[in-house]
């Protein structure tokens, strides 16, 4: 996706930024550029990269990226899924204990779970059923 600056670059440039300059000099235009002049300048961008083509078409790079990428700059889908926040709180084992795990949900459940011997702990396990009940 490189300019090299050269005439076809140019010349594929042209019907564009003659379609851009049609519907920039219509004073009853619509509002948003059609989707036919977004279709070839997003042809373009793949081709010479979109920097290139939204200098030269005198285009939003943010735009034409989104364009580009499949983005329509609205909001994101709410997948359901909070942030989370993992505290590990260093602490000396209390009588011969190996290993003490905290799991906390976001609605304010919590599980402590205190062990001598963890090696045949399946962790995993533990945490997806915690977090599904």
């Amino acid at each position: 996706m490189s300019n090299d600056g050269g005439s076809e670059f140019l010349a594929e440039m042209e019907p564009v930024r003659e379609a851009l300059a049609a519907w920039r000099g219509n004073p009853g235009r619509a509002s948003r550029i059609p989707s036919t002049v977004w279709d070839q300048a997003m042809v373009l961008a793949k081709k010479y990269g979109v920097h290139a083509v939204s200098q030269v078409l005198k285009l939003s790079h943010g735009d034409l990226k989104r364009h580009v990428t499949g983005g329509d700059g609205g909001p994101r889908p709410q997948t359901g899924l909070r942030p989370a926040f993992v505290e590990v709180k260093p602490e000396s084992p209390s009588e011969g204990l190996a290993c003490v795990i905290e799991l906390t949900k976001g609605s304010g459940a919590h599980l402590r779970i205190s062990l001598k011997s963890a090696g045949s702990v399946d962790w995993c396990r533990i945490k997806e059923a915690f977090l599904e009940a």
